[in-house]
Protein backbone atom coordinates (compact mmCIF):
# COMPACT_ATOMS: atom_id res chain seq x y z
CA UNK A 1 0.00 0.00 0.00
CA UNK A 2 1.50 3.78 -0.91
CA UNK A 3 2.20 5.85 1.69
CA UNK A 4 -0.94 8.61 0.24
CA UNK A 5 -3.11 5.61 0.98
CA UNK A 6 -1.83 4.71 3.94
CA UNK A 7 -2.24 8.29 5.29
CA UNK A 8 -5.65 8.71 4.01
CA UNK A 9 -6.99 5.10 5.42
CA UNK A 10 -5.45 6.36 8.77
CA UNK A 11 -7.39 9.75 8.83
CA UNK A 12 -10.72 8.26 7.68
CA UNK A 13 -10.12 6.13 10.81
CA UNK A 14 -9.27 9.00 12.99
CA UNK A 15 -12.45 10.93 12.18
CA UNK A 16 -14.42 7.60 12.54
CA UNK A 17 -13.55 7.07 15.76
CA UNK A 18 -13.97 10.91 16.63
CA UNK A 19 -17.58 10.83 15.02
CA UNK A 20 -18.34 8.10 16.81
CA UNK A 21 -17.18 9.35 20.40
CA UNK A 22 -19.59 12.45 19.88
CA UNK A 23 -22.50 9.80 19.55
CA UNK A 24 -21.80 8.01 22.25
CA UNK A 25 -21.26 11.24 24.59
CA UNK A 26 -24.34 12.03 23.51
CA UNK A 27 -26.30 9.22 24.45
CA UNK A 28 -24.30 8.75 27.52
CA UNK A 29 -25.05 12.66 28.41
CA UNK A 30 -29.09 11.95 28.00
CA UNK A 31 -28.87 8.73 30.23
CA UNK A 32 -27.13 11.50 32.88
CA UNK A 33 -29.79 14.33 32.13
CA UNK A 34 -32.81 11.60 32.77
CA UNK A 35 -30.99 10.22 36.05
CA UNK A 36 -30.68 14.05 37.27
CA UNK A 37 -34.11 15.00 36.35
CA UNK A 38 -35.26 11.98 38.58
CA UNK A 39 -32.89 12.80 41.59
CA UNK A 40 -34.27 16.67 41.30
CA UNK A 41 -37.61 15.47 41.14
CA UNK A 42 -37.33 13.39 43.77
CA UNK A 43 -35.90 15.52 46.25
CA UNK A 44 -38.37 18.62 45.35
CA UNK A 45 -40.71 16.29 46.42
CA UNK A 46 -39.21 15.65 49.77
CA UNK A 47 -39.03 19.09 50.23
CA UNK A 48 -42.61 19.98 50.04
CA UNK A 49 -42.37 21.95 46.73
CA UNK A 50 -45.92 20.59 45.27
CA UNK A 51 -45.16 23.70 42.12
CA UNK A 52 -41.47 22.56 41.47
CA UNK A 53 -42.82 18.61 41.13
CA UNK A 54 -45.46 19.72 38.97
CA UNK A 55 -43.62 21.79 36.88
CA UNK A 56 -41.26 18.90 36.09
CA UNK A 57 -43.50 16.30 34.82
CA UNK A 58 -45.01 16.94 31.69
CA UNK A 59 -48.51 17.91 30.96
CA UNK A 60 -48.75 17.25 34.91
CA UNK A 61 -49.33 21.19 35.37
CA UNK A 62 -52.58 21.01 32.32
CA UNK A 63 -54.15 18.36 34.22
CA UNK A 64 -55.93 18.85 37.68
CA UNK A 65 -55.88 15.71 38.58
CA UNK A 66 -52.18 14.87 38.04
CA UNK A 67 -52.19 18.18 39.78
CA UNK A 68 -54.74 17.03 42.73
CA UNK A 69 -52.41 13.59 43.23
CA UNK A 70 -48.76 14.83 43.28
CA UNK A 71 -50.15 17.69 45.77
CA UNK A 72 -51.67 15.48 47.91
CA UNK A 73 -48.44 12.76 47.34
CA UNK A 74 -45.69 15.80 47.98
CA UNK A 75 -47.38 16.96 51.36
CA UNK A 76 -47.62 13.29 52.11
CA UNK A 77 -43.67 12.89 51.67
CA UNK A 78 -42.61 15.69 52.95
CA UNK A 79 -39.57 15.46 55.23
CA UNK A 80 -36.84 17.23 56.91
CA UNK A 81 -33.46 16.32 56.50
CA UNK A 82 -31.14 15.76 53.73
CA UNK A 83 -32.24 13.36 51.15
CA UNK A 84 -30.12 10.60 49.82
CA UNK A 85 -31.05 8.82 46.64
CA UNK A 86 -29.91 5.64 47.60
CA UNK A 87 -30.49 3.63 44.07
CA UNK A 88 -31.91 4.31 40.66
CA UNK A 89 -32.66 1.13 38.66
CA UNK A 90 -33.45 1.17 34.71
CA UNK A 91 -32.85 4.92 33.91
CA UNK A 92 -29.76 4.66 31.87
CA UNK A 93 -31.47 2.82 28.66
CA UNK A 94 -28.91 3.14 26.18
CA UNK A 95 -31.28 2.91 23.04
CA UNK A 96 -30.13 5.43 19.89
CA UNK A 97 -33.72 6.71 19.33
CA UNK A 98 -36.37 7.63 21.64
CA UNK A 99 -37.38 5.67 24.06
CA UNK A 100 -39.67 5.45 27.14
CA UNK A 101 -38.60 3.94 30.33
CA UNK A 102 -39.52 3.61 34.46
CA UNK A 103 -36.43 3.85 37.02
CA UNK A 104 -37.43 2.74 40.18
CA UNK A 105 -35.73 5.17 42.96
CA UNK A 106 -34.62 4.29 46.55
CA UNK A 107 -34.58 7.29 48.68
CA UNK A 108 -34.37 8.54 52.24
CA UNK A 109 -34.42 11.65 54.01
CA UNK A 110 -33.33 11.77 57.74
CA UNK A 111 -34.45 9.46 60.07
CA UNK A 112 -37.23 7.64 57.93
CA UNK A 113 -37.15 4.25 56.64
CA UNK A 114 -36.49 4.39 52.61
CA UNK A 115 -39.03 5.63 50.57
CA UNK A 116 -39.25 3.66 47.00
CA UNK A 117 -41.04 5.22 44.17
CA UNK A 118 -41.30 4.94 40.30
CA UNK A 119 -40.17 7.39 37.87
CA UNK A 120 -41.72 7.01 33.92
CA UNK A 121 -39.06 9.27 31.98
CA UNK A 122 -39.02 9.61 27.96
CA UNK A 123 -36.36 10.37 25.89
CA UNK A 124 -36.43 11.60 22.51
CA UNK A 125 -34.53 12.40 19.66
CA UNK A 126 -30.86 10.52 18.67
CA UNK A 127 -27.47 11.15 18.96
CA UNK A 128 -27.28 13.35 15.50
CA UNK A 129 -29.78 15.57 16.52
CA UNK A 130 -29.69 15.37 20.20
CA UNK A 131 -32.40 14.39 23.09
CA UNK A 132 -34.77 15.87 25.06
CA UNK A 133 -35.47 13.95 28.52
CA UNK A 134 -39.13 14.64 30.32
CA UNK A 135 -40.27 12.99 33.05
CA UNK A 136 -44.06 11.95 32.57
CA UNK A 137 -44.95 10.45 36.25
CA UNK A 138 -44.32 9.81 39.27
CA UNK A 139 -45.98 6.99 40.90
CA UNK A 140 -47.22 7.25 44.99
CA UNK A 141 -44.47 4.67 47.03
CA UNK A 142 -44.45 1.25 46.66
CA UNK A 143 -43.34 -1.43 48.30
CA UNK A 144 -39.76 -1.42 49.63
CA UNK A 145 -38.64 -5.10 47.55
CA UNK A 146 -41.44 -4.21 44.71
CA UNK A 147 -40.48 -3.58 41.26
CA UNK A 148 -41.96 -1.13 38.99
CA UNK A 149 -44.32 -1.92 36.50
CA UNK A 150 -42.71 -2.34 32.22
Amino acid sequence: MSRPARIALVTLAVVAFGVTSVLVARLLGASTAARDDVTELIKLQAQGDAVGVVRRIDGCRADPDCTARITAQVTRLRTTGRVQIVRVDDVANLSLGSHTDTARVVWKAGARLPTVQCVRVRRAGNPVAGYDVDVVSLSAPIGREASCPG
